[in-house]
Parts: structure tokens; C-alpha cells; sequence
């Protein structure tokens, strides 16, 4: 069982980057014991998370073959904040920083896939360390192509709301363009319902 275990260990990253469980078989097995295995995992897969059929060959005289279970966990990249996110905020790469374990320790809706994150407003703030997590963006639009939209405009010492339509749909986070009453067409970030900004 050790030189299974082993075996699978280093096959899929050695004992820091995978962790492995073999079962005992289901019956007690009176086998031979054997210095030279041929330890064979069906398919060959390198990367993997869950439970596996392991092919264990004796190659000795009057040797055996038998089947055992494993189970491998093998760490997984996600992304974590370096930083508070506001309300609202899109993510940059620079906002993110990889961070590596084991799918037991990891939020079940984190995000793999750093594409998943950039370029996307949170929905609420998320603290600095935090796991980026799939519910920290809302897929649904809060500004709808044709919509009346109040537009705040603000920058060093002014802010000025202004009215227009927008001009696509756009969810929390997300760049619009809105063409205010006065024929203006400038680009928002969406907020809340009918709502966006620009910052200056």
C-alpha cells in the first residue's frame, strides 16, 4: 500500500502538491509479496480530483494483478484580493494575486480562471484576502438598452447628475454608454438599477 501510495503521490505532483488515500481491498487477499510492481493508473491522467482505479501487477514468478481504490486531491489554483474591492468596482489582474490548495479548502464557487474575474464589478465590497468567488458578480442587467438612466458624474471638487438613455445593457460593474438629453454619448459604469457613473 505505501509503494502505491507513493507512486501516486509523485506521479501527480509529489507529497506537497497531491494528496492520496489508497483503500485496502474489499476482501483480505492472501498475496505474495512482491518486489517488483507494475503500478498502472487506467487512462493516465495527470491531473485529477476524486477517487481512482489503480492496477497493481506483480512481475515476479507466479505473480498477480489486483485492482485497488485511491483517492487524489492534487492542489488547485484560485485567485485571492490584495486589496478591498468596493461596491461596484471592476477587477484588474493587478487586484488578484494565485493562491494554491486543496479543493477540500477551497470555496466551492471560486474562481479557476482568472478570464472569470477581470473586466467584471463586484456586487458587494469583498475584504483583502478574500477568496474571489462567482457570487461576488451578478450576471443579471441592473441598465437595459432604451432605458432612462440617471448619470453621476463627478471628479476634484465637482459632481454633476445629468439624464440620458442607455444605449446596450449593462450589468453591475459594467461599461454602458448612455447619450444624455443634450446629444452628448459618454460611457458609464453601471451601479444599481438606472443608475451609472463617471468618474473623471
Amino acid at each position: 500500500m505505501s509503494k502505491v501510495t507513493a507512486h501516486l503521490q509523485q506521479k501527480f505532483g509529489g507529497p506537497s502538491n497531491a494528496s492520496v488515500k489508497v483503500f485496502p481491498p474489499e476482501t483480505e487477499l492472501n498475496l505474495a509479496s512482491c518486489n517488483k510492481l507494475d503500478i498502472t493508473v487506467p487512462g493516465g491522467p495527470s491531473s485529477i480530483n476524486g477517487n481512482i482505479r489503480v492496477g497493481v501487477k506483480c512481475l515476479q514468478a507466479n505473480g498477480w494483478t489486483i485492482f485497488l481504490s485511491a483517492n487524489v486531491q492534487q492542489k488547485k489554483t484560485y485567485f485571492v484580493t490584495n486589496r478591498q474591492i468596493p461596491y461596484g468596482e471592476i477587477l484588474k489582474a493587478e487586484d488578484l494575486v494565485a493562491a494554491q490548495d486543496f479543493p477540500d479548502n477551497i470555496p466551492m464557487d471560486a474562481v479557476f480562471d482568472l478570464r472569470q474575474a477581470i473586466g467584471r464589478g463586484v456586487v458587494e465590497i469583498v475584504e483583502k484576502n478574500t477568496a474571489i468567488l462567482s457570487r461576488h458578480f451578478s450576471n443579471q442587467s441592473v441598465i437595459s438598452n432604451g432605458q432612462a438612466v440617471k448619470v453621476l458624474i463627478q471628479g476634484t471638487g465637482f459632481k454633476v447628475t445629468s439624464d440620458g438613455k442607455a444605449l446596450g445593457n449593462a450589468g453591475v460593474g459594467q461599461f454602458v454608454k448612455i447619450k444624455l438629453n443634450s446629444g452628448q454619448v459618454v460611457t458609464a459604469i453601471a451601479k444599481t438599477q438606472g443608475f451609472a457613473e463617471i468618474v473623471k
